[in-house]
């Protein structure tokens, strides 16, 4: 019995038609109507193509071939980028892989997106974006060759807190989001200052004096700007948008940025200076590559506790954008609020152990009050976000 024939235009047509957004579904139906009314095998491919086409250049479909063609460009970076060690290669492919579809998420309807009509929030979203990419190049070239430490590498937290950065940073600028323009433009620029200051009077790569140190005072009068750029973004937030909200919001931005500069900039350090790099390990350690190895590793610990200090700012950020109209919502957001708390309290009372895991239960409290309002959720009026603003 011989099988009918394919129907390639039809195929066409219903292919178009999935790619169209769901405000163009209108257009499906009108284009598999008037396919009906075409006659003749290559004009019914050729009105198919022409569907198809229109389907593409719609924003929505541009918007998911970029992202199937960036991820295919991360991965061939990755594979061709003389990444040798198996677990570092398959750690940069999943957080490859993450970001895509944090990307598609965020273009999508929902918590991560779109993004806002501002264009604040575009610029944050696409610097964001740029950040993520920057990150990937950089694991790229900084793990070529043979890694003499094995799974030591220290990848996994700098990719844990790499996601976590972007997920509040897509929710942080999506249509809607409670934070307005002026939350995140001088949170954002508070970080950045209050960053580069406390980069500067931090022991270099931990042992090394601090690249204030030949400055008056011995940069000393920087601590001031660690604390004080925060603290006037967030009084000058709070009295342009009379939100105690935006004002908290601002200043746990800030926070979580000067972080994440604190931890670029050491980390670049390493790539930059590589023969700067001070000798922390002993010479019994192994060979010269192997304890340079070490020394680098046991460097980026005051990094990784910077990172990891970010990641709770990051959480308590994400719990407090999300407005609490549900009992279960206002619950996560005070167990946060509390872990933070806890987290400080044992950090200084040098319980390093206990204070790390009560900041990994504060994420997770932290991200379940980011996602656990319903769907459709509005948000209120006067919250001083991207709704009306």
């Amino acid at each position: 019995m011989s099988r009918p024939p394919r129907d390639v235009a039809g195929a066409l047509v219903a292919l178009a038609v999935r790619l169209l957004p769901a405000a163009r579904r209108g257009w499906g139906q009108a284009m598999r109507a008037e396919l009906l009314q075409v006659e003749g095998g290559r004009a019914r491919l050729g009105f198919a193509l022409g569907c198809v086409r229109v389907a593409l250049a719609q924003p929505a479909a541009l918007r998911a071939l970029g992202h199937l063609a960036a991820t295919a460009a991360a991965v061939t970076l990755v594979l061709a980028g003389g990444v040798t060690y198996p677990g570092a290669r398959f750690e940069i492919i999943a957080l490859v892989a993450v970001l895509a579809a944090l990307a598609w998420r965020g273009g999508r309807p929902g918590l991560l997106g779109p993004v806002g009509r501002s264009r604040t929030s575009r610029a944050v979203r696409a610097a964001g974006y740029a950040l993520a990419c920057g990150y990937l190049v950089v694991s790229v070239m900084d793990h070529r060759g043979p890694q003499l430490l094995g799974p030591q590498d220290g990848l996994l937290p700098g990719m844990i807190t790499l996601v976590l950065y972007t997920v509040v940073t897509l929710a942080i600028t999506a249509r809607g989001s409670t934070a307005g323009p002026a939350c995140l433009l001088s949170g954002i620029g508070a970080g950045l200052v209050a960053g580069l200051a406390c980069f500067l009077v931090l022991p270099f790569e931990r042992v090394l004096p601090p690249l204030a140190d030949g400055l008056p005072g011995h940069g000393l009068w920087l601590l001031l700007v660690v604390a004080g750029a925060p603290g006037a973004a967030m009084v000058v937030v709070a009295w342009r948008t009379r939100s105690a909200r935006q004002a908290l919001m601002t200043v746990l931005c800030a926070g979580a940025v000067c972080a994440a500069v604190v931890a670029l900039l050491g980390y670049g350090a390493f790539l930059l200076f590589p023969d700067q790099m001070p000798g922390i390990v002993p010479r019994g350690a192994g060979p010269p590559a192997v304890r340079h190895a070490l020394s680098r590793l046991e460097a980026g610990d005051e990094y990784i506790a910077g990172l990891i200090w970010g990641c709770l700012l990051v959480a308590v950020l994400g719990a407090m954008m999300r407005p609490a109209t549900r009992r279960f919502t206002r619950g996560l957001q005070a167990l946060t609020v509390a872990g933070a708390v806890l987290a400080l309290i044992g950090a200084a009372a040098g319980e390093e152990g206990a204070a790390v895991l009560v900041v990994v239960a504060t994420l997770v409290a932290g991200m379940l009050a980011l996602f656990a309002g319903p769907r459709g959720e509005r948000i209120p009026s006067g919250a001083g976000g991207q709704v009306g603003s």
